[in-house]
């Protein structure tokens, strides 16, 4: 039944008390209800968390704060990285989708869709990093950020493109 409501005795800590004493939400003064304010909180948060649309607007709020500090401290280096700013904008979506799960029931092609929904992600990532890598002096803090990573990974694509005309030679 919706407005029932259900009493609960809890014990916190002299510090969590403390908190709650101290915090501010709107409409809510005695600790009853900044403990209903903080439950309905939570339960919105995790209800935007199981959309991967939701989660990732969710991401970025947490990372928004992060991001905005590296912004300062890039202004006042006078410096800038296209690699950092890359994954702050691909990171919310990619971290939505794992955290969401696959959608509907888990047989193999909701898991294959998944799986393709994150490679989609993590390659587009990828991409748009080893784009970077095409101009000899990156965007990046240390121009050498990506040319210095590169070795393994054109490793790496060298020995699958050997691998892959090798299947195709024994077709």
């Amino acid at each position: 039944m919706a407005g029932k409501t259900v009493p609960l005795s809890v014990r916190v800590s002299d510090d969590d008390a403390e908190f709650l004493a101290g915090l501010e939400i709107s409409g809510a003064t005695t600790p009853s209800e900044k403990l209903r304010a903080v439950l309905a909180n939570e339960r919105t948060r995790w209800e935007r968390a199981q959309d991967p649309a939701e989660a990732a607007e969710f991401i970025r709020d947490l990372l928004r704060p992060a991001q905005r500090r590296v912004r300062r401290l890039e202004a006042d280096a006078h410096k800038s990285s296209d690699a950092v700013l890359k994954l702050y904008e691909r990171l919310p979506e990619l971290t939505a989708t794992a955290f969401a799960g696959p959608a509907g029931d888990a047989d193999g092609k909701t898991l294959a869709a998944f799986e393709a929904r994150l490679l989609d992600q993590v390659f587009a990532l990828l991409q748009e990093i080893l784009e970077l890598g095409l101009l000899s002096q990156s965007r990046c803090y240390d121009p050498q950020a990506i040319a210095s990573r590169l070795s393994p990974v054109l490793e790496l694509v060298e020995l699958m493109r050997i691998s892959r005309e090798r299947r195709k030679g024994a077709l």
